[in-house]
């Protein structure tokens, strides 16, 4: 199913990134948060700029739906290897580890203030739910929907395919 050849949807802007297992950015700031939800948030970016949904007030009425079967796995496998390292790990990596962060961290960087969520299931098995909450969002409290749709291969090639949707109703 291509987003475009739904009847409801029309697509304002699109994007695809790529990375690979691991970070991809240094240690520091980006710390807390799990490679894939940083690439998510790569994704929404370039997707929020091809469909020129930018400003700070751009996205109070944005929603923003992720669909990941991986999700935050890297950072929950660092935070177990840490407890039994250490015995103890830091509350932000704790954090950066909810598999809701794919979503959210996105949600934060961009500002996009409408409902969110995470789908931990592959993306194809979710487009159906996805397209009924994207309507159901788009019907009441959103004018666009950001879909994030993460895949990742064997070889550790991550995939986020973003569309940013609104409906043809309006």
């Amino acid at each position: 199913m291509d987003w475009a050849d739904q009847e409801a949807f029309a697509t304002l802007g699109a994007a695809t990134v790529h990375g690979m297992d691991g970070p991809s950015r240094p240690r520091g700031v980006a710390f807390y948060a799990d490679p894939v939800a940083w690439l998510v948030a790569d994704a929404v970016g370039t997707a929020l700029d091809a469909a020129g949904v930018q400003g700070p007030t751009a996205g109070t009425d944005v929603g923003m739906v992720a669909v990941s079967e991986h999700a935050t796995g890297h950072t929950m496998r660092e935070v177990a290897h840490a407890v039994r390292e250490r015995g103890r790990v830091s509350p932000l990596r704790f954090a950066g580890a909810a598999p809701g962060s794919v979503a959210g961290l996105a949600c934060i960087v961009h500002g996009l203030r409408g409902p969110s969520l995470l789908l931990s299931m592959s993306p194809g098995a979710a487009r159906p739910a996805v397209a009924v909450l994207a309507g159901a969002w788009l019907g009441a409290s959103c004018t666009q929907v950001v879909v994030a749709e993460h895949r990742r291969h064997p070889s550790g090639l991550h995939r986020v395919n973003t569309v940013v949707l609104t409906s043809r109703e309006r």
